[in-house]
């Protein structure tokens, strides 16, 4: 593994293989600032050690314009591709050589599933802000983790509507992709899940709306649950759909208040805390009780 570091980017070459043993060039996409800007292109450099002589799976979390930058980049290449997480494969996107085609998908090796995490709770609760939180923090903190947040909610909220400084166009935006009733909603994001549990050392899944009986098949694919609710009367209901009817393990049960506050209450099966407030826009600042809770399943 050979790094090339362009503050704030890091390229790192490293090798992944697919589900028959063969091995592939794989470029490793590190962001170390919380925001990148595009300026970072005229100054941006390729690691000596990729092979121009072999097709490139670009790999990691990025904005779209610099995969885009990257696919040019790399064009007299014989082919590229882009690894997708959800689907546990890397899709070719350009193609000099007849071998690989765009739109070939190829799945990466099946190894042992990590823990899945559920993060559930009824509305106006503060969940997505916890699960963006959780995910910044983490990739703060411990980049050299591979932690993974699958947004599965029908409001279509990913990272990008926390991070919006406009929030009358990112509420507008939300309005916009907001997904429709479907039977295939959740079995889309379970087979995700499933996926990225092979690939990750640990999954975070935002499950939006209200618990119903067809959403188990999503439940299925997890191992643990947390829960976050402003509504006392209503955690019975999710340690029910959780635990009994998905049989996951309780993980943490957070208390949501609006003011500021923050204190663990006496459980030994869980941790139980009431905590707030989970406002977006604020700089939310994770309990520590929480995140150790949390990475005690990295380890598993």
């Amino acid at each position: 593994m050979v790094a090339c570091l362009n503050k704030p980017l890091q390229l790192t070459v490293t090798e992944v293989t697919d589900r028959n043993g063969d091995r592939y060039q794989c470029l490793e996409i590190d962001i170390t600032v919380t925001e990148l800007k595009p300026a970072i292109l005229s100054e941006l450099e390729l690691p000596a050690e990729l092979d121009k002589s072999r097709g490139l799976v670009l790999w990691g979390s990025a904005p779209i314009w610099l995969y885009s930058y990257l696919v040019k980049r790399c064009q007299a290449l014989p082919w590229v591709g882009c690894y997708s997480v959800p689907l546990g494969s890397f899709i070719v996107v350009a193609s000099r050589c007849k071998e690989m085609v765009a739109g070939d998908a190829f799945q990466l090796v099946n190894k042992s599933q990590c823990s899945a995490i559920l993060i559930g709770g009824p509305p106006n609760s503060g969940k997505s802000v916890l699960c963006y939180a959780l995910a910044h923090t983490f990739k703060q903190e411990i980049a050299n983790k591979n932690i993974f947040l699958q947004r599965a909610q029908w409001d279509g909220e990913g990272n990008w509507f926390a991070q919006m400084k406009n929030r009358p166009l990112a509420e507008e935006l939300s309005k916009r992709a907001r997904a429709k009733g479907s039977e295939q909603f959740f079995l889309y994001h379970a087979n995700a899940v499933s996926s990225m549990r092979e690939g990750m050392e640990l999954v975070l899944v935002d499950f939006g709306g209200m618990p119903k009986p067809k959403d188990v098949v999503l439940l299925h694919r997890c191992t643990h649950y947390i829960i976050i609710s402003s509504q006392p009367e209503e955690i019975s209901k999710w340690h029910d759909f959780c635990g009994k009817r998905g049989g996951l393990k309780p993980l943490v049960v957070i208390h949501s208040v609006r003011e500021k506050r923050f204190e663990v209450l006496p459980n030994d099966k869980f941790l139980e805390i009431v905590a707030g407030p989970w406002e977006r826009g604020e700089a939310l600042s994770i309990p520590k009780e929480l995140l150790e809770a949390v990475l005690k399943l990295l380890t598993r």
